[in-house]
């Protein structure tokens, strides 16, 4: 069943006050082949040609990235219409619509796309925006980028999925700062930024968006350093496998950046004890910050062939130990 365009703009005024003025009108069979709508969600969309169950299947698994399982939906038949959930799009509700011919999907309430973001920041920075940030550059900002990112890890660490949530936003919103300074200076500008890591993770992934076959992980990760390698040569460039890697992360991140980075080329060992060089020192014997490095850097590489995090586990560790004390000392009080 098909409707003509004159068809669909007598019927959808109808339909729950949806602003039609800012409607979305997708192909169906071209939704169910992305992963994450490539559409809006913060404004109505209609899903034309419906043709079978297992389309409507296919962009359920699609539309719940994006909206909540009880988000409304309405089918459109030619005599009917039904309001369904999101969740509740399946092939059997499809038979009871009286297989329909378009789906269409309410606006989030709130903006829901990363443009609505980057517009925001663009507002900011314009002559009629806040003075703060349009004094903002990108050495200003540096200091705040590490915080949130800080911020983002605490989150993490404490399984906080709400605090993750809010983090998440807010480095966010250092990128779209970040593009939006360039953007006014003719740097670059979001779309940029956007092809170049688009363009990076297809030619990265030839296993996904090729015909490139591997075995597991290893293989995927070994085929990730050969790619860059290759990249690198072909632009002239010779640099050590462990170029990259920032100079600035926290010491024990960066041991282990180093060796998952060179865990990708060739197999890598960890000792037994690395803490045995200094278990095993006379009794006032002089340490050395040489020997002391090389024990610590060995129990990151012990830890990781454990399957721990030695940064996260540290971070944890002072976090009981914060705890700890504050408790003593609030009941010493």
């Amino acid at each position: 069943m098909a409707f003509t365009a004159q068809e669909l703009t007598a019927r959808l005024p109808a339909l729950g006050g949806e602003p039609m003025e800012s409607l979305q009108i997708v192909a169906a069979a071209q939704a169910a082949r992305q992963h994450y709508p490539h559409f809006d969600p913060g404004q109505p969309v209609l899903l034309v040609g419906l043709q079978d169950g297992a389309l409507l299947d296919r962009l359920r698994q699609m539309l719940l990235m994006a909206y909540p399982p009880d988000h409304p939906a309405t089918f459109i038949a030619a005599e009917t219409q039904h309001g369904v959930a999101l969740t509740d799009l399946t092939a059997a509700r499809w038979q009871e619509a009286g297989a329909p011919a378009c789906l269409l999907i309410a606006g989030l309430p709130t903006p829901a796309c990363f443009a609505a973001l980057q517009d925001v920041a663009a507002h900011l920075r314009a002559p009629e925006g806040c003075p703060w940030d349009r004094a903002l550059t990108w050495a200003k900002l540096r200091a705040s980028l590490l915080e949130e990112t800080h911020e983002l890890l605490s989150a993490l660490d404490a399984k906080d999925a709400d605090k993750v949530a809010e983090e998440l936003g807010d480095l966010l919103l250092q990128i779209a700062m970040q593009t939006q300074i360039a953007a006014e200076a003719g740097r670059f500008r979001l779309p940029d930024v956007i092809r170049e890591i688009v363009a990076k993770l297809v030619r990265r992934h030839p296993h996904v968006f090729g015909d490139a076959v591997v075995s597991g992980t290893d293989e995927v990760l070994a085929n990730w350093e050969a790619i860059k390698a290759a990249e690198r040569a072909a632009n002239g460039e010779r640099r050590s496998p462990l170029a990259g890697i920032p100079a600035g992360l926290p010491a024990l991140a960066q041991a282990d950046a180093y060796l998952d980075r060179m865990s990708r080329l060739r197999a890598l060992s960890a000792a037994d004890a690395p803490w045995r060089s200094l278990a095993e020192l006379p009794a006032g014997a002089p340490v050395s910050p040489e020997i002391v490095g090389q024990a610590l850097f060995g129990l990151v590489a012990w830890a990781r062939a454990r399957g721990i995090d030695a940064e996260s586990a540290l971070r944890a560790a002072n976090s009981r130990y914060a705890v700890a004390v504050a408790e003593e000392f609030a009941g010493g009080s």
